[in-house]
């Protein structure tokens, strides 16, 4: 073969080079067409950006914030209840206590997490959003969820919890009474699912207090917004 059909030859087969076929198809395009291919290029590196941004964006939001809101008030997130559960034996702690509150007919009054959470202002005090209360406490709640199921929600609708059982160290940087029953896992501060107005609910918790009387040992707290307070452990009203 003579060495100028082997140049030739040489000349006409494709670059290995992927961008250079792929210089050589866009060069044949026609202007307009060029035109249009760089316009949908622009567009969707644009749009993956935008994606990026936005990802980033969630991904950072989560980060700074561990926290849901309920009416306003802050509750740690399930994130964070799963690491707190993964400490030492707060898991198997926690599954004693949920076999205790299914034994004396009270878990289906709310989720039994939902009494771990300390206070809505974890973060303003430095103190652990969860906090699992000593067995000799567990006695005092169920009295206080049969309230809650069997009159509260009948009458004020599902109500959420904001603040379970606090330790000492918790109460005290939360300003709480001396004497709160939080301390011994009989109170509750609550509120409501339902968009009832704060006058109508201080109206119906009222009602319900006064009709329940001194032997239901019934205390009731109202506080700001739509939270409010619920033990049984002394009938008392503020």
């Amino acid at each position: 073969m003579s060495q100028r059909f082997k140049g030739t030859q040489a000349a006409d087969m494709p670059s290995g080079n992927p961008f250079s076929i792929f210089k050589r198809r866009y060069d044949h395009l026609p202007q307009n067409q060029q035109t249009n291919w760089w316009v949908v290029a622009g567009v969707a590196l644009l749009l993956l950006l935008l994606l990026f941004i936005l990802w980033l964006y969630l991904y950072l939001k989560t980060l700074e914030k561990p926290y849901l809101e309920l009416k306003g008030y802050r509750v740690a997130t399930n994130a964070s209840l799963n690491q707190f559960l993964r400490e030492r034996g707060n898991r198997r702690e926690f599954g004693q206590l949920t076999d205790f509150l299914q034994k004396a007919g009270v878990a289906d009054a709310t989720a039994p997490e939902n009494l771990l959470r300390q206070g809505s202002d974890w973060l303003d005090i430095n103190e652990p959003p969860f906090a699992i209360p000593p067995r000799d406490y567990w006695p005092n709640m169920i009295a206080t969820l049969k309230l809650i199921r069997d009159e509260l929600e009948p009458t004020i609708g599902p109500v959420d919890v904001v603040s379970a059982f606090r330790t000492d160290g918790y109460n005290r940087k939360a300003g709480g009474s001396g004497k709160s029953k939080h301390k011994t896992f009989c109170g509750l501060d609550l509120v409501p699912r339902s968009n009832i107005s704060r006058k109508e609910l201080i109206e119906e918790l009222r009602n319900l207090h006064a009709r329940l009387g001194p032997d239901s040992h019934m205390g009731l707290g109202i506080y700001s917004g739509v939270r409010f307070h619920v033990d049984t452990c002394g009938f008392r009203r503020w």
